[in-house]
Order: structure tokens, then sequence, then C-alpha cells
């Protein structure tokens, strides 16, 4: 369990700066708290698909072969 947590906030964190670095450099114009809400939730969501909900599908996937 402390794995899956460690694995998540990595991958939220990569997810998060990743999304924050293609928005900066198309040039979209957002308020701050905006641009960085909009990071986090992306990231976030992102890293717990991952971690959670990637695996999941692919146990379903394998158990019904």
């Amino acid at each position: 369990m402390k794995q899956k947590l460690i694995r998540f906030l990595l991958l939220a964190t990569i997810n998060s700066v990743l999304y924050a670095v293609i928005i900066y450099f198309m040039e979209v114009k957002l308020e701050m708290y905006r641009f960085v809400f909009q990071a986090l939730f992306f990231g976030l969501f992102m890293g717990f698909l991952q971690v959670y909900g990637i695996p999941y599908l692919n146990k379903n996937k394998n158990d019904k072969k």
C-alpha cells in the first residue's frame, strides 16, 4: 500500500508538470489560480488512473480469458 501511495504521488507530480509545461508553451492565457488548479486536477486524475484504474482493467481482462 505504501508503494502504491508513493507511485501515485510521483505519477501525479510528473503528470501535473507535463500538463503545465504543455499549457505554458501553447501560450494559453489563464489566471494563475486556474492554471495551477487545472494542472493539479489533471495530475491527480491521471495518477489515480495509472495506479488504480489501468491495473484493475487489465486484471478483469485477464480473468475473462
